[in-house]
């Protein structure tokens, strides 16, 4: 299946080893995990994944580039993407941040509109790739999915929302708190000390989520440390009870 980009202009899962066409194993597994999708029947999520393609994708790949209009829908299975914008002087912003089990159809709600921002995956991975028209069929089924569909694009604007907010009322110490804190309740464990966030964001991804420079959250997270409010534990991080009060 071709996949069109502004830039590139190749497949950008070309470089990766190929996976057969999916079956009712892994990619129905995904389907049924899908949020979303939950209200399909079990016969409609088996022709979507007999009809999509699992695709292996590295880390940095850009499977969809700002400008371009796709005609597929992506579900994450394993790793990391996220929507990213780069100005020209180099400075970026990511935009949105999604994880596996994560449905992104935009190009299948609004097929003529061009990405406003750069698809590119922050870990290596695996996703489903989903023709447009094999998601259409499945929502012309089962049209409740098109209703959770509609509530998960209302919680990704109200997020876009409050990082605008953030970025025009907040200092870099707010941003970076709010941050770490809205990760600790999307994705922390709760324990008696506050939110353990087991695969905590680098300095650097922190910054690209809250458009601020890696020196700067360097310091901020130094000294949230410093007053206890936040604790490394290896490749986790604990969001203590003090700063989710505070906040």
């Amino acid at each position: 299946m071709a996949i069109a980009t502004a830039t590139l202009n190749y497949d950008p899962f070309s470089r990766s080893v190929k996976v057969p066409p999916s079956t009712d194993g892994p990619a129905l597994e995904a389907l049924r995990a899908c949020p979303q999708l939950r209200g399909a029947t079990t016969e409609a999520l088996r022709i979507v994944a007999r009809q999509s393609t699992l695709r292996p994708v590295s880390r940095g790949t850009i499977v969809a580039a700002q400008g371009s209009r796709i005609d597929f829908a992506m579900l994450l299975i394993r790793g990391k993407l996220r929507s990213v914008c780069r100005s020209e002087n180099g400075r970026e912003i990511s935009v949105e941040v999604f994880r596996g089990a994560e449905l992104i159809a935009d190009s299948v709600i609004a097929p003529d509109a061009p990405l406003g921002n750069d698809w590119e995956t922050v870990e290596a991975g695996v996703m489903l790739v989903i023709p447009r028209d094999v998601l259409l069929g499945c929502v012309r089924t089962s049209p409740e999915i098109a209703l959770a569909m509609a509530a998960a694009l209302v919680v990704r604007l109200e997020r876009s929302k409050q990082l605008a907010t953030g970025l025009a009322l907040s200092d870099v110490q707010d941003r970076v708190v709010s941050r770490l804190v809205a990760l600790g309740r999307q994705d922390g464990t709760p324990g008696p000390e506050g939110l353990l966030i087991r695969n905590r964001p680098t300095q650097q991804e922190l910054a690209n989520q809250i458009g601020a420079c890696r020196e700067t959250v360097s310091r901020t997270v130094s000294e949230l440390v410093r007053r206890g409010m936040l604790t490394p534990r290896g490749r986790s991080l604990l969001v203590s009870n003090q700063l989710l009060l505070a906040t």
